[in-house]
């Protein structure tokens, strides 16, 4: 399906450009869908390994587009839904001194992640955890579709799935002692919900940001509409609110001044 994103990304050549030093096999790739194994190089010696074929559009998110955008000055980062690494490599190229904790619960997705890690040198400041994230901890199923369709909510008749671990923020903070979070970044294909639900208002004064992809599951309760209110309620301050088509779009909230 063609989306205003295929029109708007001519404005983006020149960034693509100085990010990438194959930039035209990454255009091809992206605007013809064309899901081809590829590792894109950084012009500062960074790789992203794509093995499957479905990373361009997150590039795109993460680094062209910069949907979640400067994370300079976060030091604490937790990253539910690190799929491959692209955020985890954007946010360690921006801030070399933070810590960040990955979550990835798919076994193909986590291997590329570790891959990327390793060859790029983070695996000492970036700690990957094959994990999902959910509201109560325990063995839960994972649909798995293509690399960006794997979640809680497609176990559809006939879905393959995989039974992966899963922990809630609290774990998370209490695991690592983390007093406060400065940054969680989520992706995860509509558990957003559940995990922000089941936090109480003590866990929510110690994520002073959080910056997400929302999916809008239904037209009631759980769409970003009703998650930006929600968030509302809890004390954040909504920095910014997109929408992409009727689907999904992105929220960034903050607790900060």
């Amino acid at each position: 399906m063609i989306t205003q994103n295929y029109f708007t990304l001519p404005f983006y050549i020149p960034r693509i450009r100085r990010l990438w030093t194959n930039w035209p096999e990454y255009l091809f790739n992206y605007m013809l869908r064309r899901h081809r194994p590829t590792e894109y190089r950084m012009r500062g010696g960074l790789r992203l390994i794509d093995a499957t074929g479905t990373l361009p559009g997150t590039l795109a998110e993460v680094f062209v587009r910069r949907q979640y955008g400067s994370v300079e000055r976060f030091q604490t980062i937790v990253d539910v839904g690190a799929n491959v690494g692209s955020f985890a490599v954007y946010a360690a190229l921006s801030c070399p001194g933070a810590r960040i904790f990955c979550y990835e619960p798919e076994q193909q997705n986590f291997l590329l992640l570790r891959q990327n890690l390793q060859i790029n040198g983070l695996e000492g400041r970036v700690v990957a955890f094959q994990c999902a994230i959910g509201a109560t901890s325990g063995p839960r199923k994972l649909a798995v579709g293509i690399s960006q369709l794997n979640a809680f909510d497609d176990l559809r008749g006939g879905a393959s799935h995989q039974v992966v671990g899963c922990a809630t923020l609290r774990d998370i903070r209490t695991e690592h002692r983390l007093e406060t979070l400065d940054l969680l970044k989520m992706n995860c294909e509509g558990a957003e919900y559940e995990i922000l639900e089941s936090c109480s208002n003590s866990d929510y004064e110690g994520i002073l940001n959080i910056r997400l992809e929302y999916h809008n599951l239904d037209a009631r309760r759980r769409n970003g509409e009703s998650l930006r209110r929600y968030l509302q309620a809890r004390g954040y301050r909504i920095e910014r609110f997109s929408r992409r088509l009727t689907d999904s779009g992105f929220i960034w909230a903050t607790r900060g001044h």
